[in-house]
């Protein structure tokens, strides 16, 4: 059985509605309770994992950006769409 792409859309949708429409009926429970309490609120940072000092990273991470210059990776706000 083939199926063309509308065909697929079609159930994906039918599939997503159906699942919204069951996550409608689930009670939710909110309290004050409802949230985690730490002793501290912020992680502290090391130094990292030994061994991994690499004086060349900057350079490597921007030699794979599609387009850079000296310092930063150029993009463009929303090019991905």
């Amino acid at each position: 059985m083939v199926l063309d792409k509308e065909q697929i859309q079609k159930q994906a949708k039918q599939i997503l509605d159906k699942f919204a429409f069951a996550l409608e009926k689930v009670e939710k429970d909110i309290t004050e309770e409802s949230y985690v309490d730490r002793d501290e609120f912020e992680r502290v940072e090391g130094k990292g994992i030994a061994g991994c000092e690499d004086n060349n990273f900057k350079q490597k991470f921007l030699k794979n950006a599609p387009q850079h210059d000296d310092d930063f990776i150029i993009a463009e706000k929303g090019s991905w769409k």
